[in-house]
């Protein structure tokens, strides 16, 4: 699947999967690694981004 989002204030385009975690989009489809993987269960925040000003549940998990 092709999505279409605005990262950083650039607009980007990736293909991922619909249960693909936005982490591994963001790290493997974009090549931002800045984003980390922590616990993989939402626990510690590693993998926290910002979704409108507003930080998801969780990026690491779907």
């Amino acid at each position: 699947m092709s999505v279409q989002f605005k990262i950083n204030g650039k607009p980007v385009t990736a293909q991922a999967e619909t249960d693909t975690p936005l982490l591994w989009v963001i790290r493997d489809e974009l090549g931002l690694t800045g984003t980390k993987f922590g616990c993989g269960a939402a626990l510690c925040g590693a993998c926290t981004v910002h979704v409108n000003g507003q930080p998801p549940e969780s990026a690491c998990i779907t």
